[in-house]
């Protein structure tokens, strides 16, 4: 049996081998196996599959809709004269047959964001590096991007800031190492994921100032100040100001890693992850307070339909 490759970071796609599937599924198809995947066991209530991806529908029409659902999941995976199914139907539930091969990215990138906060500030081995570099790839986008249904919200914001934690670890790695240039490239992506963050705005204006760029180093500036008033609506740190002062001044000495405007030294890496997860925490509060209050005004009729666990392993073996 050919084995399947199922890809939930960014847009979900599933291929069959190297191939997409010959029959592509309907949202409401990669929206339930999307949910297994992330299940516990892999295994969910098929009655609290239908509530969370027809809410606003009575038990009948629920019923119906899932039952044509799984149809088109078989339909697109199951391959002619297959006996085992991807999805198995068993009384009131519902999971992924351990037994079909499947190969999915979010378990391998899980794996890797343990090993990153495992290792703390210690120095990475080249094989770890890879490692880690090869899972962040992974990482095309949100979770199942293009669905905003309340049951992927959580764990998609989950899976965003062990991303950041990722990322980090690989720029200080690479700072680390000497590779200023990878170190700017990586702390530039994560700011891609999460604009707003201020921490990685400053260090990539040291990083950029340790290359001899004053340019690029001052328009970070710009880009945290525009960035932080457009989502946060506040300013930047005075200690972000100082730095950028300290840059346009020439007066940042690197050799003994302090800012004559800031007076302290740069925060190691366990500390900077410390700081940045809180810094995350924060800020993930005041955008689920948003979304509360979103949630609760009035929907426009020409608003679009919006659309728990924790992310679980792949049913091949590998890192978790």
């Amino acid at each position: 049996m050919t084995a399947l490759t199922v890809r939930l970071l960014g847009p979900f796609r599933a291929l069959r081998g190297d191939r997409p599937l010959p029959s592509p599924m309907l949202h409401k198809a990669q929206d339930l196996l999307t949910m297994l995947f992330l299940a516990p066991g892999h295994a969910l209530l098929r009655e609290a599959a239908a509530e969370s991806l027809w809410p606003d529908t009575d038990a009948e029409t629920s019923r119906k809709a899932m039952r044509q659902t799984l149809w088109q999941i078989h339909h697109a995976t199951d391959e002619p004269m297959a006996q085992d199914r991807l999805v198995i139907c068993d009384g009131d539930g519902l999971m992924i047959n351990p037994e079909r091969p499947v190969s999915v990215d979010l378990p391998v990138f899980v794996g890797a964001v343990r090993e990153a906060q495992d290792t703390g500030g210690r120095v990475l081995t080249d094989d770890r590096l890879i490692r880690l570099c090869t899972a962040a790839d992974l990482y095309r986008g949100p979770l199942h991007a293009g669905c905003y249904d309340d049951w992927c919200l959580i764990p998609r914001a989950r899976l965003e800031d062990r991303c950041l934690t990722l990322l980090d670890r690989i720029s200080r790695e690479r700072e680390r190492r000497g590779d200023l240039d990878g170190a700017i490239a990586w702390t530039q992506r994560l700011l891609e994921i999460e604009p707003a963050h201020e921490r990685s705005h400053r260090r990539l204006m040291r990083l950029f100032s340790r290359v001899g760029d004053r340019t690029g180093a001052l328009r970070q500036l710009a880009e945290c100040r525009a960035a932080l008033a457009r989502d946060l609506g506040v300013h930047p740190e005075a200690s972000t100001e100082d730095l950028g002062a300290a840059i346009l001044a020439d007066r940042v000495d690197h050799g003994s890693g302090r800012s004559p405007l800031a007076g302290a030294e740069i925060p190691d890496a366990d500390t900077e992850l410390t700081l940045l997860r809180l810094e995350v925490a924060a800020l993930r509060q005041s955008i689920e307070c948003i979304g509360e209050q979103l949630r609760d005004a009035p929907v426009p009729a020409s608003r679009a339909d919006l659309g728990v666990a924790p992310p679980l392993t792949s049913h091949q073996p590998g890192p978790n």
